[in-house]
């Protein structure tokens, strides 16, 4: 499971407490220690964790039933957040 950044960008708390609080670029990605790729995004509704994940214009973000990516944790809607890209994990 993904638990923090390993990319060198600053301040990457994956499972911060202030995700209602816009604190990265939208669509900015980070390598975790798993050698998963997460994406920071902003809710336009609730998403829970484990949930397909559905990107809009702007990185806005809605439950989906499927896809690429997925809700690392529930994401309130008007929150931001990170999901994970499942199909780019690094090969060793």
């Amino acid at each position: 499971m993904a638990n923090y950044g390993t990319t060198g960008t600053l301040g990457v708390d994956v499972y911060g407490t202030d995700q209602d609080d816009e604190q990265h670029r939208l669509g900015t990605t980070v390598r975790a220690a798993d050698n998963q790729v997460l994406i920071y995004v902003y809710a336009n509704e609730a998403i829970a964790a484990g949930t397909g994940v559905e990107l809009g214009a702007s990185f806005t973000a809605s439950a989906s039933a499927g896809g690429e990516l997925t809700a690392l944790y529930a994401i309130a809607s008007g929150e931001f957040g990170w999901v994970i890209k499942s199909d780019l994990t690094v090969q060793s």
